[in-house]
């Protein structure tokens, strides 16, 4: 397939009124330059989920993940600090680290290079004789790191947007407070993957419009006829009430702590999944520009083995019945009948702003929308 340049691919025109948007054109959704400018501009320059707090809770602890392709390590140094950095050697760019596990440095498994848990580089070996070499400034490349509840948020390229963690997560910190995440405990984590480009899968999270066909059990469980979507700079809520009336069959009974369901969407890729006893985070990763993975991972309060594993069975057929519709869409969108589509005002008003803040981004008009922002140039 024939690759667009840059300019032509970013060339349309997007009205920010939703009432007379048009979606993003198809070849968004297919050509591999595209993802490549989405990950500089978008996943590197955005807050990724990266793991669990669990994951780093003792001195020497540390994981490893990908984001959008970019291999990085996060670890919690002998004095306790919680510290990112890319799996990268300086020496050959071997990998430093897979997996995760506890250590008191890091050795490549390449040539040995070693580094101490907070990236300084310590080890050489046979390296006599090398000149205007300078080991203070050879240790890992260092990326940000913040957390928010259990999880662990990093961010690559902090020099193209100013944005915190604290900002960029207000909205849903502040609907969430009462809904008891940290006292939630991990249980299981499932990956899927999708022939699709990881804005379709988006893009049919963020809208409800296509639950009474696509999910009829889950059309059982929700208040089709009250269910809404507000959206926020960095994030949208899907508040989602719970069918009232006691039904044996459902999974979901309303409850005075609790009487809806929260589908919470962070640009642009994490979703959060808040039922009344259990929290579901869904991880898009673009595998390549028509594929995705998905990555699912339940978290439950008090044990109650028979709910998880209703639960569990409820979300499968779910993604399942997702995972089909996402490949059909990816097929219709490679079809020469079709470029762009136009928003419903009442039901894909979290998918336009998706689409406000891909542009916003893969135009870099975020960074100067931010820095007008906290300068206090921007209403």
């Amino acid at each position: 397939m024939q690759t667009l340049s840059l300019m032509n691919f970013l060339d349309f025109d997007f009205d920010t009124r939703l009432e007379r948007g048009s979606t993003l054109p198809s070849i968004l959704y297919r050509d591999r330059s595209v993802l490549a400018h989405e990950k500089q501009n978008i996943f590197n320059a955005t807050w990724q989920l990266a793991g669990r707090l669990d994951q780093v809770a003792a001195p020497g602890s540390y994981f490893t993940t990908s984001i959008a392709g970019e291999s990085i390590i996060v670890v919690r140094d002998a004095a306790g600090n919680l510290r990112g950095f890319h799996n990268v050697c300086r020496h050959r760019a071997g990998e430093v680290v897979v997996g995760e596990g506890s250590c008191r440095s890091f050795q490549c498994s390449y040539h040995g290079w070693t580094y101490a848990l907070d990236g300084s580089l310590i080890g050489t070996p046979d390296w006599e004789g090398v000149e205007n070499f300078d080991r203070r400034t050879m240790g890992l490349k260092s990326i940000e790191v913040g957390v928010w509840e259990q999880f662990v948020f990093v961010r690559i390229d902090d020099a193209s947007s100013n944005i915190s963690l604290e900002s960029f997560l207000s909205d849903v910190q502040s609907r969430l407070s009462t809904a008891g995440v940290k006292s939630m405990s991990h249980r299981v984590r499932r990956d899927y993957t999708i022939e699709c480009n990881w804005k379709v899968y988006v893009d049919n999270y963020l809208e409800g419009y296509h639950i009474p066909i696509v999910h009829p059990s889950l059309m059982r469980e929700l208040d089709y006829t009250r269910y809404r979507t507000i959206t926020s700079r960095y994030s949208s809520l899907q508040d989602a009430p719970i069918r009232s009336g006691n039904d044996p069959g459902r999974r979901y009974n309303r409850s005075e702590a609790q009487n809806e369901a929260l589908y919470f969407w962070i640009f642009p890729n994490l979703m959060l999944n808040v039922y009344p006893d259990n929290l579901s985070t869904n991880l898009i990763v673009p595998l390549s520009a028509e594929r995705t993975l998905t990555i699912f991972e339940w978290y439950f309060g008090a044990a109650d083995k028979e709910k998880e594993e209703e639960t569990l069975r409820l979300s499968d057929e779910i993604q399942q019945e997702d995972i089909r519709v996402c490949e059909a869409v990816q097929r219709g969108l490679n079809s020469v009948s079709y470029n762009r589509g136009r928003y419903s005002v009442k039901r894909e008003n979290g998918l336009h702003h998706f689409h406000s803040l891909w542009v916003e981004f893969c135009r870099g008009e975020g960074r100067d929308r931010e820095s007008k922002a906290n300068s206090g140039g921007l209403a």
